[in-house]
């Protein structure tokens, strides 16, 4: 059974959209592929219920899947040698890393000590820089694990992925262009993020916005009723 990340009771598992791990293993030491999606929270870990590829700890979401390769998946499992490593979440607040650490026995059979060695890589994406990373594609180019022949990694942004149109319906009077009001925040925005404030790249614009927001959900209510200043 993987060892718990952290120990607070501030954690639940949540629903998000699909992702695929790897392709090398997040052992910062390692450089095989990775051949196994770990769950960081264990499916077993009693706050959660059941396996979730997503968590939210303390009101942030993160991928709860990283790519490992079979041996670094038993020493985190606790396969024929028992726990070697575990992943941990390290810091405060929002400046924590998930570290890569090696397992030690404390004083009593009980007591486990894990030694942060570097932070995994890479870290879990929030699904904001998640968002953000679909729409700009990943340039990186991966071997095949089998011939090594180098592929160009595909842009989500290409047709080949399903679509469908939403719209919205904006006033459009001599009181104001809704058309104009959005196009401007939208390219602003598009600065701000990196993203291309195109008929594609608008939608990694505007989830990521509106998911902080959902995320805020106070501090943006009281924000536009002017509550605090």
């Amino acid at each position: 059974m993987t060892l718990p990340p952290w120990a607070g009771p501030e954690v639940r598992g949540v629903d998000g959209p699909l992702y695929k791990v790897g392709p090398y293993c997040c052992n910062p030491g390692c450089h095989h592929y990775a051949e196994h999606a770990h769950h960081i929270f264990a499916r077993s870990d009693h706050r959660l219920k059941r396996a979730y590829d997503w968590v939210e700890i303390k009101g942030a979401v993160y991928q709860n899947l990283t790519g490992v390769c079979a041996r670094c998946h038993d020493d985190l499992t606790g396969g024929p040698g028992g726990h070697v490593t575990a992943i941990k979440l390290v810091g405060l607040d929002y400046a924590w890393e998930w570290m890569w650490c090696v397992v030690q026995k404390g004083d009593g059979d009980n007591n486990i000590l894990s030694v942060p060695l570097a932070p995994i890589d890479p870290q879990p994406l929030t699904p904001e820089t998640f968002a953000l990373s679909r729409a700009s594609g990943d340039p990186a180019s991966e071997p095949c694990p089998t011939c090594g022949h180098v592929k160009r990694a595909r842009p989500s942004s290409t047709p080949g992925r399903a679509r469908k149109s939403w719209t919205i319906k904006v006033p459009a009077d001599e009181l104001e262009n809704g058309a104009e009001v959005l196009d401007t925040l939208v390219d602003d925005m598009g600065i701000v993020l990196g993203v291309e404030p195109n008929q594609t790249g608008r939608y990694y614009i505007v989830v990521p916005v509106l998911y902080y927001a959902h995320q805020e959900k106070q501090r943006f209510v009281e924000s536009i009723r002017g509550v605090g200043g």
